[in-house]
């Protein structure tokens, strides 16, 4: 949860902030017809 989503193509951004709840569930984001990528950073090391 808090995935960040991201199209190379357009620059487009999509956060999520609630995941699904459905079983066996895998959402897939598109924009100009490509799967978003994942732009999310892991967490700093404190």
């Amino acid at each position: 949860m808090g995935d960040m989503y991201r199209c190379v193509n357009c620059q487009m951004e999509i956060h999520v902030t609630k995941g699904c709840d459905c079983e066996g569930c895998e959402p897939e984001f598109r924009c100009c017809g490509k799967p978003l990528e994942k732009v999310t950073e892991p967490p700093a090391n404190s």
